[in-house]
């Protein structure tokens, strides 16, 4: 197999011109199929996706907090034909940790029979309790709902130990390529570091790994840096949505977002305008989305659902009267109409 056409290399040039690596838009080296030590499952994943953008899907809710089931398939046909390669469900911008196993395997059925592009499915235990055990289980659910990978969030307070157990686990009894989810502490309770990142990525199960630091450069670089060195063809995903842009010039091959559930054409434009070399456009769709990123992705930081919701209403892409996050923190009042005038400037 080979990568995707005119994936990034693994550690692009920046704009400015200083040297970092192979230079934005290179061709791939061709893959003569699966790493040793890797699955099938993992080269096929790794191939498809590589280069492209995954939505991290929102989850449309009813004012009552049960998921509006009707809004799901039109609304995962409008990412993708968007622009979005794939499509994370259940992950924190769907409020995974929240999902019952019942309504998180008809979001993954659903999404999937929707559009046909793979699904990577969130694993994450509940917010009131749940087991490594449990979690294995649902793993196994969401396998036989069509989930392409499982997205594995940080289980809050583990040690390293246990974490990498539990990947193990779910690679032995699940069988599916995991992505292991790097979250910032506040988010997770637990950030990997670099030496859990890179036990992970020595697992034959584990495809690549998703970054998200929120605003934590150095960590996001050094993990980067790891991730390449420890598994040169592991899957490495940007979830940096405040840091997009440069986490592709730092050696992000893929993104995996939640600015995405709400603009997948801006946030497809970055990543398309950056793999095929187009500096100038790069530095228009990067300063655009870091535009709506500051509007978005700000304190209170958990409202930044609420705040995707009415911009993915916005665009047409969910109905107004689901777009809604029940778990959201109290936001201030007028900040909506205050974010749709400020996106309408910037659309202009």
């Amino acid at each position: 197999m080979t990568a995707s056409p005119g994936s990034p290399g693994n550690s692009p040039t920046d704009p400015a011109g200083a040297a970092t690596g192979a230079a934005p838009g290179a061709a791939p080296e061709a893959s003569s199929g699966p790493a040793p030590g890797t699955t099938p499952a993992v080269a096929q994943v790794r191939d498809l996706l590589r280069g492209g953008l995954v939505a991290a899907t929102l989850t449309p809710f009813h004012p009552d907090g049960t998921v509006a089931r009707s809004a799901v398939a039109p609304y995962a046909a409008a990412l993708v034909e968007a622009g979005s390669r794939g499509l994370a469900v259940g992950a924190h911008t769907g409020r995974g940790v929240h999902l019952t196993a019942r309504d998180l395997t008809f979001l993954v059925r659903e999404c999937g029979d929707a559009t046909g592009a793979p699904v990577v499915a969130g694993l994450s235990l509940p917010a009131d309790a749940g087991t490594p055990d449990e979690l294995v289980a649902l793993g196994a659910r969401l396998r036989d709902a069509g989930a392409r990978a499982l997205l594995v969030s940080p289980v809050p307070y583990a040690d390293r130990a246990a974490t990498v157990d539990l990947h193990v686990r779910l690679g032995e009894e699940v069988g599916l390529p995991l992505v292991a989810f790097v979250l910032y502490e506040r988010a997770s309770r637990l950030q990997y570091d670099a030496a859990t990142v890179a036990e992970l990525l020595t697992l034959p199960w584990v495809c690549g790994v998703k970054l998200a630091l929120l605003d934590d450069a150095m960590a996001c670089q050094d993990l980067l840096e790891t991730a390449t060195a420890t598994a040169p063809d592991a899957l490495v995903f940007t979830g940096e949505d405040r840091m997009y842009g440069p986490s592709l010039m730092w050696g992000a091959q893929a993104a995996l977002l939640g600015i995405a559930a709400a603009l997948p054409a801006w946030s497809a434009a970055v990543l398309d305008t950056w793999t095929r070399g187009d500096l100038a456009g790069f530095v228009r769709a990067s300063g655009r989305l870091d535009a709506l990123a500051r509007l978005t992705f700000r304190e209170p930081m958990e409202g930044y659902v609420q705040r995707m919701a009415w911009v993915a209403a916005w665009q047409g892409l969910l109905p107004a009267e689901v777009a809604f996050d029940p778990y959201a923190p109290a936001l201030p009042a007028g900040e909506r109409a205050a974010l749709l005038k400020q996106l309408d400037a910037l659309a202009g």
